[in-house]
């Protein structure tokens, strides 16, 4: 049995301009010790999965399907199970590390605070261990106090007691939200490495959400691309990247900064990267047939009137798209 399996899930939440579909038949299996990684722009549905898998839905979404973590179904899950839960066997690294911490308490009260609540540590105890888990991420006594506030420390700094707080419980499944948002490309890197080596040390599984490709090369074993709330392409990470069968894909690949260095005259110049054009579809206004349809250079009328069904295109890799790519080398 999977770790966590989410089957068919629809989300809709009524807004004053009409029902807004965030999220429409997404599928997928996580197993224990698995690295996956969802990718795609702004908007696409990658947050509301993960907040979904945790139980943080509001108050007025309507969903459809399953969400299984270890058998049990979050979406029928009371209040006070989903509390055990949280923290405890599915943590969450948040995307913005000065809204996930309270800017009030010093960030040793809070990594102890769910050691206290899911653990029953005493006091002394689970401060003894937040300093453990400080020094764990790279935050070590004396410089870095537990009695520190987090206005004392930059933002990779409290990205790393973001990821200790994570990490307190030894959680079955961490989940990383955009963990290296707003910062330097120094900082990202050793922040993609410490997740990296904590998750292969503990065997907990992972769930990367970013909208960079070259992360998800370098983190994950299989990757799921997706676009207004679907999924259109998932795999094995290495072979998603050797097909890229779906245009989207390929649009996102192409606006990465992996882009070509394109020739200025007779001299080597720019790097000039591509650009998807137009924007996600409004959630409230989703088109009749494929959503990425309006943007798609490939895109026929039959993709304008027909949702596209997943087909397989390689080993353990499927693509929702009428005319997917099957015969060309990505750049």
């Amino acid at each position: 049995m999977p770790l966590l399996d989410i089957a068919d899930l629809t989300l809709r939440i009524p807004t004053v301009e009409g029902t807004a579909e965030i999220l429409n038949d997404v599928s997928f299996t996580l197993e224990r010790g698995e690295s996956i990684g969802l990718v795609g722009e702004s908007g696409c549905g990658k947050s509301m999965t993960a907040l979904a898998a945790m139980g943080l839905l509001p108050e007025s979404a309507q969903t459809h399907g399953a969400i299984r973590f270890d058998g049990q179904d979050i979406l029928r899950t009371d209040e006070a199970s989903l509390c055990a839960i949280r923290g405890r066997r599915i943590a969450m690294i948040f995307q913005e590390p000065m809204t996930a911490l309270n800017p009030v308490m010093c960030i040793g009260a809070q990594i102890a605070e769910g050691l206290r609540l899911h653990l029953r540590l005493g006091p002394g105890e689970a401060e003894n261990r937040a300093r453990r888990l400080l020094d764990r991420v790279g935050l070590p006594a004396p410089r870095f106090s537990p009695q520190l506030y987090p206005h004392q420390l930059s933002g990779g700094q409290r990205q790393r007691v973001v990821i200790a707080m994570a990490l307190a419980c030894d959680p079955d499944i961490l989940i990383a939200d955009e963990p290296t948002t707003a910062l330097d490309v120094t900082i990202q890197a050793q922040i993609l490495d410490l997740i990296a080596s904590v998750t292969a040390e503990t065997g907990m599984a992972l769930i990367m959400i970013t909208h960079d490709l070259g992360i998800v090369a370098e983190t994950t074993e299989r990757m799921l691309v997706m676009y207004a709330g679907r999924i259109v392409e998932q795999g094995p990470t290495a072979e998603v990247f050797a097909r890229m069968a779906h245009p989207y894909t390929r649009g996102l690949f192409a606006a990465s900064p992996h882009a070509a260095v394109v020739s200025v005259g007779s001299t080597e110049g720019r790097v000039r990267l591509a650009a998807i054009p137009g924007q996600v579809p409004d959630p409230v206004r989703r088109p009749a047939g494929c959503a990425f349809a309006d943007r798609c250079a490939r895109q026929t009328e039959a993709c304008r009137t027909e949702v596209p069904a997943a087909m397989t295109v390689g080993p353990e890799h499927t693509a929702a798209c009428i005319h997917p790519v099957l015969n060309e080398v990505p750049a």
